[in-house]
């Protein structure tokens, strides 16, 4: 593909070189680039592209995008006013605009996010639609899976993502999309069809400042989904929301359970691990049994009920399609332990995601809730005692453990937690999280919760710079291996 063609979204600052040259592929790692790539020299949050410009040139790129002033002779040299939204633009551009050929679906909240893009999309694999998946758990390409860095991946990968799709003949794609990945510009050039509200609460605030900045980034993602917006009224967040969109050309459609939405879930029963609630729709009455617990998974449901509505299906096929799912990886994901122990993995991280995790176990528990927790480090600091201050008022005991620490010490990242128990909290550190999850279960009694949240479906820990393989699953069946062949143990903490 032609430079000049590439470029002609670009707001152009500055052009020196040939614009007829043929591009071969885009790249923002200098260490990715090939003979007659473009170079986009992005300014990242640690590293800065600019200074890569050099090694770029000698791997063979034909064109350098800049956003500073460069002295640089022998290729073309494109400037901009900003980086990010040019690699966006270009990567649109070179893999033919693939999204404006998917029905695009984005779903973004604090909490709920990956649950919802889940369902929605084992809904529709239920009812035969061929659709793919961009999340935290990773890309899904009918029978392909692919691991990603980032809920919502950079442009760049993410225009080659839908590109695979549209040649595999996939018609719809739900993706997760982040605050960071609005803010940073990663979506710039997705042609959302259907925007998917779940809630806004604590988290991030490292990064967005406040909940205000927050909320504004959230809210990109609605301005541009074309056709409709599903949002949760019962949020304080989606009440404004609903009102902030009431000008925009997209239909808005509303759930909850609480307010008088559109679609509602009414008579919620809640039955072990299981809950079932009657829907009320614009399209009818009908009752779920949900093989999912607890009332945020209500929430994810009526967001998912209501969008795969929206895209033509009938109630009864949703109904099947939504109860045919039996669980979601990483998220209340419990492990085999016999009949007397509970074990559960969850990929918790805020504190409103500890709050409706633990009042659902505190619903079904009969001994004690164990859980084993940390922190991630480099992250919103302010949340770690607030997660301290919930998991002490529901749990019996609290083994405190790294989560991703990164180049945080964990020892002082347990202190802030700590901040946030009383004189009666019971507790043990222990640094090691492979040691902290073999720890609860020598430890566990008959009828106890051990629930390890944090890492959920994830398979690594960051620890400094390096990211090691971790699997949470592996370490609890491994332990009850041993627990299986030898009588518990009874240390107090």
């Amino acid at each position: 593909m032609r430079l000049a063609e590439i470029i002609k979204g670009l707001e152009l600052v500055r052009v020196r070189g040939r614009l007829d040259i043929e591009v071969r592929g885009i790249a923002y790692n200098s260490k990715k680039v090939c003979p007659d790539f473009i170079f986009v020299a992005v300014e990242g949050l640690r590293l800065d592209g600019h200074s890569f410009i050099g090694e770029a040139i000698s791997k063979g790129a034909r064109a350098i995008v800049v956003s500073k002033d460069i002295d640089i002779n022998g290729v073309t040299l494109i400037k901009v006013k900003d980086t990010r939204a040019a690699l966006s633009s270009l990567s649109a551009a070179f893999f033919a605009r693939p999204s404006e050929k998917l029905g695009l679906i984005g779903v973004t909240g604090t909490n709920g996010k990956t649950s919802v893009a889940y369902l929605i999309r084992q809904i529709l694999i239920h009812n035969k639609e061929r659709v793919g998946l961009i999340g935290s758990l990773g890309v899904s390409l009918l029978n392909t899976s692919l691991k990603t860095n980032h809920t919502t991946p950079e442009s760049l990968e993410l225009q080659a993502y839908f590109k695979d799709m549209v040649e595999k003949e996939l018609r719809l794609c739900v993706m997760e999309v982040s605050s960071h990945g609005l803010k940073l510009k990663r979506v710039n050039d997705c042609d959302f069809n259907i925007g998917v509200f779940t809630n806004l609460t604590h988290e991030h605030l490292d990064f967005h400042m406040n909940m205000e900045n927050y909320y504004r980034a959230k809210l990109e993602l609605f301005l541009r989904a074309e056709d409709v917006n599903i949002i949760n009224i019962d949020d304080l967040y989606g009440r404004r929301l609903l009102n902030d969109l009431s000008d925009q050309k997209a239909k808005l459609v509303s759930y909850g359970i609480e307010e008088k939405a559109d679609l509602r879930a009414e008579d919620i029963r809640y039955i072990g691990y299981s809950s079932k609630f009657s829907l009320v729709s614009p399209m009818g009455y009908t009752d779920i049994n949900l093989k999912l617990p607890g009332k945020y998974n209500i929430y994810n449901s009526l967001a998912a009920i209501a969008c795969c509505l929206q895209l033509g299906m009938s109630l009864d096929q949703v109904k099947r399609g939504l109860e045919a799912v039996s669980f979601i990886p990483g998220r209340f994901e419990r492990i085999w332990a016999g009949p007397n122990l509970s074990i559960i993995i969850d990929y918790a991280h805020t504190p409103d995601g500890f709050e409706q995790l633990l009042t659902t176990i505190d619903r079904t528990k009969t001994n004690r809730i164990i859980m084993v927790f940390g922190c991630v480090g480099e992250r919103d600091k302010t949340k770690r005692k607030v997660m301290g201050q919930i998991a002490a008022k529901y749990s019996d005991e609290c083994i405190l453990t790294t989560d991703n620490c990164r180049s945080e010490d964990p020892r002082e990242i347990i202190s802030q937690i700590k901040e946030g128990f009383n004189k009666d909290t019971k507790y043990i550190e222990i640094l090691d999280r492979a040691e902290a999850i073999r720890y609860a279960i020598f430890n566990s009694r008959e009828g106890d919760t051990i629930l390890i949240t944090g890492k959920g479906h994830e398979h690594i820990q960051v620890i400094g710079n390096k990211a090691i393989y971790f699997n949470e699953k592996e370490i609890v069946k491994s332990a009850l291996d041993v627990l299986l062949t030898r009588p518990r143990l009874s240390i107090k903490l």
